[in-house]
């Protein structure tokens, strides 16, 4: 039985489960659904009315992290968590940290406030929240992402979900004009090889087709050694 995936694929967590099916190769339906609009529909789906919700067979998986964990055990080649104890504790790390405080900035500011309110729905713009996650709250982020990826690697020397996490919501900041350079040339360039994986880059491909009239101005981003 082929997999479904219920969720809106602009969800950065939809398009992590997206990205996961896809490197390994696993044919799936996505099914459209949009928690905002459709909210009995979605919390038929998921008790708390979230996407992405995976059906397979006669199962029904939720929450990104354990669909991740749930496609790793049925289908383990390529793993999304490769590596030793050590490297699969930094992969998880990274998965949760995009998950919750990128998250919290990116997705539920930036993109929220610049892509799903002012470019989809025509409502104002709430500069003031903008400003303040720009200068006060993200640099912090930015800055831990700066000092801990590596240089020139995945994190765990291996493409992992740590990748597919950090990329699937750093998209979405891409999305609303966040730009990373020159203050932040590490985290530029580790986001920068993730999207020359091919795969990766027919996503892109793809994603650009549907929303590129949604795609905001490029913001400028203060220099990191002077964020307040």
């Amino acid at each position: 039985m082929i997999m479904i995936l219920h969720g809106a694929s602009i969800s950065p967590f939809v398009r992590k489960i997206m990205l996961a099916l896809n490197y390994k190769g696993i044919r799936y339906e996505l099914q459209p659904l949009n928690p905002f609009l459709e909210k009995e529909l979605a919390h038929k789906r998921h008790p708390m009315g979230k996407v992405p919700v995976l059906e397979h067979d006669d199962i029904t998986v939720i929450d990104s992290t354990v669909i991740a964990h749930y496609l790793d055990d049925i289908f383990p080649v390529p793993p999304l968590y490769p590596g030793n104890a050590k490297q699969r504790s930094q992969i998880r790390w990274f998965e949760a940290y995009a998950s919750t405080r990128v998250t919290s900035l990116i997705g539920g500011v930036l993109f929220y406030q610049k892509i799903l309110r002012e470019k989809m729905q025509s409502k104002p713009c709430d500069d003031e929240a903008v400003e303040q996650c720009i200068h006060h709250h993200l640099p912090n982020v930015l800055s831990y992402l700066e000092e801990q990826l590596p240089k020139d690697n995945y994190v765990s020397d291996h493409f992992s979900m740590a990748e597919i996490s950090l990329w699937s919501i750093f998209r979405c900041g891409w999305m609303a004009g966040l730009r990373l350079q020159p203050h932040y040339p590490i985290l530029h360039s580790y986001l920068q090889r993730i999207e020359q994986e091919p795969w990766i880059a027919n996503f892109v491909a793809e994603e650009d087709h549907q929303l590129q009239s949604f795609y905001c101005e490029a913001m400028i981003l203060p220099n990191q050694h002077n964020k307040s």
